[in-house]
């Protein structure tokens, strides 16, 4: 290893400063490569590259280049999901910690990792496809009456459909297909009731840690997910469950070392995986994490990558408390907000307020977690005055923007 430990970043997306502080808290130098992010790390990251590594399925034009690295990268990660495959495989061809050999060669689309999940209970009825009679077949075996269509590939929220008229299924994977540009969609069986995402920690095979995450998202026929909450209470009330059940995911995926964010919901006492991504939660999940229980989730991928033992450290003086993020999800035009001092004020719970989307912004429709135009963050030891300070807070956001808020399910 390095004098200065030295992590290689294969792609990263929006919300993710606080990794860069992570990385300098712990003494480590970061190389970040990504040339599609549209957050911008330059002067965070200690190297940046604008490399092209991928197109779309197809390796980019950039993609040996990496080969540079070799022998100066003592960690490999990656924090978006096309770039969760390139980390993995060049842990593996430069003998260093990675997810394992099922993330770097099998596992390319949604369709290897439920065909992997068959037989464990954890995956759900699905077919590939791009015949509405198939479709069609499979909606008709679905106990909720529903089906999802959503791409093969995509990743934020893209694109996904809620289908319970067959009529509807051919423009539903017409559409779904074109997000993409993929010859199928994946249709899987609707599971009613709320969507739960696990935030986890697998070191060599064993799962060390799980975080329950509340999801709100977007009213059909969009999931764009609008809140996350993680409280301590359901953390007491899950996580033996939650716990079990990432462990037959990480085994049925042959998961090596990672942090792993699980979409999943509970059927009674089975839970189903609806995503998995094989790198920490976006949507400044992580964040969340960190004030309810401690944990830091990029601090655990840092220590993964650089093969430590005992990766997941409780921060000093951490209590635990109900933490959440709330984003603005609205149509119109975003308006100019120079100062975001009204959104918080009188609320001492929420202290982060920011706009994503610039000025001039048209918004038609959210269909994908990119537009949404700003979030309030906070955290308490109360739940429901933590929640309504932030509700509050992103109604005030709302209003400054000039938007006209997208309804939640």
């Amino acid at each position: 290893m390095n004098a200065r430990p030295t992590v290689l970043i294969i792609g990263i997306g929006p919300l993710r400063e606080r990794f860069f502080a992570a990385a300098e808290r712990r003494g480590v130098d970061t190389i970040l490569v990504d040339e599609t992010a549209y957050s911008r790390y330059d002067r965070l990251a200690t190297e940046n590259h604008a490399w092209r590594l991928t197109d779309h399925q197809d390796p980019g034009p950039d993609l040996d280049r990496l080969k540079s690295f070799a022998g100066r990268a003592d960690g490999v990660l990656a924090f978006n999901d096309w770039g969760t495959r390139i980390a993995a495989r060049l842990a593996r061809e430069w003998g260093l910690p990675g997810a394992g050999a099922a993330v770097a060669d099998e596992l390319a689309h949604k369709a290897d990792v439920r065909r992997r999940l068959a037989g464990t209970g954890a995956g759900l009825p699905f077919v590939l496809t791009a015949d509405p009679a198939e479709a069609e077949a499979l909606l008709r075996s679905a106990p909720s009456g529903e089906v999802i269509v959503k791409p093969v590939d995509g990743a934020a929220s893209l694109g996904i459909r809620r289908v319970a008229d067959p009529a509807e299924l051919p423009a539903a994977l017409a559409a779904v297909m074109s997000t993409t540009g993929q010859p199928h969609a994946l249709v899987e069986h609707f599971v009613p009731g709320p969507e739960l995402s696990l935030e986890a920690v697998v070191s060599a095979g064993r799962t060390l840690f799980v975080g329950v995450t509340e999801k709100t998202c977007t009213a059909p026929p969009s999931f764009v997910e609008t809140r996350h909450v993680i409280d301590p209470a359901v953390q007491r009330e899950l996580v033996p469950s939650a716990t079990r059940f990432v462990d037959d995911v990480a085994k049925a995926l042959d998961i090596d070392s990672a942090v792993l964010h699980l979409e999943a919901k509970r059927d009674g006492d089975r839970w189903h995986l609806i995503e998995i991504a094989f790198r920490p939660a976006g949507g400044l999940i992580s964040d969340v994490l960190l004030r309810a229980t401690g944990v830091d989730l990029y601090d655990a991928a840092l220590s993964l990558a650089l093969g430590e033992e005992n990766p997941v450290r409780v921060r000093p003086g951490a209590a635990p408390q109900v933490a959440a993020v709330e984003f603005v999800a609205g149509t119109g035009t975003v308006a100019d907000a120079p100062t975001m001092a009204g959104v918080r004020e009188g609320l001492p719970l929420v202290t982060h307020a920011e706009r994503l989307l610039p000025p001039g912004s048209v918004l038609a429709s959210v269909d994908a977690n990119w537009w949404r135009a700003g979030y309030v963050l906070g955290s308490g030891p109360d739940r429901g005055e933590t929640l309504a300070q932030l509700a509050e807070a992103n109604s005030r956001l709302l209003g400054l923007l000039g938007l006209t808020k997208v309804p939640d399910a």
